[in-house]
């Protein structure tokens, strides 16, 4: 998603759940849903929040970006405090959803939606719905998977 990072405020909708990412790789504006969990974390960031970006650095107040996350990973697997992790980049977030949800059995439509992925062929021609509820649905199971992993 390019651009993720660089989320404003006017982007969230804490009522509906969603963020709405109006630049993305595929050139198609979308809602993201979001997870009971992802929303308390938002409404928690709002009140402390003093920039209109939803991440930004303490220091400058300016969006982060994933290049900068991507050179702060590098800077810890330097400092020995990065998981073993050949290779491992924020983006990689990505994978480890899309297998999580396979191992919770999500069909493969509803992962694919979830992260974004436009449809190939004739099903992208003709398939034209979004499965907003059925991300939210298992966006929730996911988050609530996770919390399992933390108790």
């Amino acid at each position: 998603m390019p651009g993720c990072l660089l989320l404003t405020w006017d982007n969230v909708d804490l009522q509906k759940g969603t963020i709405h990412l109006r630049e993305t790789k595929t050139g198609i504006e979308r809602h993201v849903q979001l997870s009971s969990q992802a929303i308390i974390f938002l409404e928690s960031h709002l009140s402390s929040s003093l920039t209109h970006h939803l991440f930004a650095s303490r220091g400058s107040a300016k969006p982060i970006t994933q290049h900068f996350l991507n050179e702060g990973t590098d800077r810890l697997r330097k400092l020995g405090k990065m998981l073993d992790i050949p290779r491992w980049t924020p983006h990689d977030l990505r994978r480890t959803v899309r297998t999580g949800l396979a191992r919770l059995v999500c069909p493969s439509e509803f992962a694919e939606a979830v992260l974004g992925h436009s449809r190939k062929g004739i099903e992208g021609t003709y398939d034209l719905y979004s499965y907003d509820k059925e991300c939210k649905i298992w966006l929730q199971k996911w988050a609530d998977y996770l919390d399992t992993l933390k108790a």
